[in-house]
């Protein structure tokens, strides 16, 4: 898969990272441990990324008349900026993007990165939301306060139910933040339904979902839209009941399954054993892009 694709072979660029696509990153929107200054100029490392660099560029490779992707989750939406320059590497068609993101620095991000690498984001459907399986208001978790900032963390999470405010805390970022009982704090979001992202779309190449133990309860309700509508979904998880409980819904709507390695634990894949934080699972849908691809070396 990847000798579709050249890595990178100009010069560095002072306050970016550079990832082998050429993508650029500003500095300011990684943690300091990952801001080296040195273009990537070979392929991604093999890693627990790895499988979700190969989703993408397979479904960059398969587009024909327009590739349509979702990323949940979207941080400053790194995997679409990514997939807009996979495919101009290799003259694909042109591009629909929809991010989904709730944190507010995170989402401001989005139209910068978008910018920098030459998309412009008024094409595309921004929306600063967290994704649920319901609409309305929820708490999403920014922190403690000792967090460094936004550029630190990107696990920001919605509350858990049983985790009630204990107390108001000042600002974060412009919003009033909430303290509560278990020290962390969270501001007040928007909430968006994975239905109604989906609604204006006809058909979906990729969605990417990182939504922090929200994505059995997001796929859930949605599952009929998606298998109407999606050809791929990559999806990190977050505990092996979610992992459980997404097999039974994706065989149950007949998806194949491609990537399954489980959350926390080391696992022997095509290239090599990787530790994976979060898990992977990613699911094909046959009934609009035919059969899963074969499981070899990408």
């Amino acid at each position: 898969m990847f000798q579709h694709f050249h890595p990178y072979a100009g010069p560095a660029q002072p306050g970016f990272e550079v990832d082998f696509l050429g993508c650029r990153t500003r500095q300011e929107c990684l943690p300091v441990a990952l801001r080296t200054g040195v273009p990537a100029t070979s392929y991604p490392p093999v890693d627990e990324e790895y499988p979700e660099w190969v989703d993408l560029l397979e479904s960059v490779t398969h587009a024909h008349e327009r590739f349509v992707m979702i990323e949940l989750g979207a941080g400053f939406g790194r995997w679409l900026v990514r997939a807009a320059q996979a495919l101009r590497q290799i003259g694909g068609p042109p591009f629909q993007f929809v991010a989904v993101e709730a944190e507010p620095q995170h989402f401001a991000w989005i139209a910068e990165h978008f910018r920098d690498n030459g998309i412009d984001p008024a094409a595309h459907a921004l929306l600063q939301a967290g994704v649920s399986e319901h609409g309305g208001e929820a708490n999403l978790y920014v922190g403690t306060s000792q967090n460094a900032g936004a550029a630190e963390w990107y696990g920001q999470s919605l509350v858990k139910e049983r985790d009630s405010v204990r107390s108001a805390d000042g600002d974060y970022d412009g919003q009033a933040a909430a303290r509560h009982r278990s020290g962390w704090r969270s501001v007040r979001v928007p909430c968006v339904t994975l239905a109604q992202i989906l609604a204006p779309l006809d058909t979906v190449d990729l969605i990417d979902v990182d939504v922090q133990g929200e994505e059995l309860k997001v796929m859930t309700p949605a599952i009929a839209e998606l298998t109407r509508k999606v050809k791929k979904v990559h999806i990190g998880t977050h505990s092996r009941a979610i992992e459980k409980g997404l097999r039974k819904l994706f065989d149950a709507a007949g998806w194949e399954c491609i990537w399954d390695f489980r959350f926390g634990t080391t696992e022997r894949t095509p290239w090599r054993r990787i530790h994976f934080t979060d898990g992977v699972q990613t699911w094909v849908n046959p009934r609009i892009a035919g059969s899963a691809p074969s499981k070899g070396n990408s």
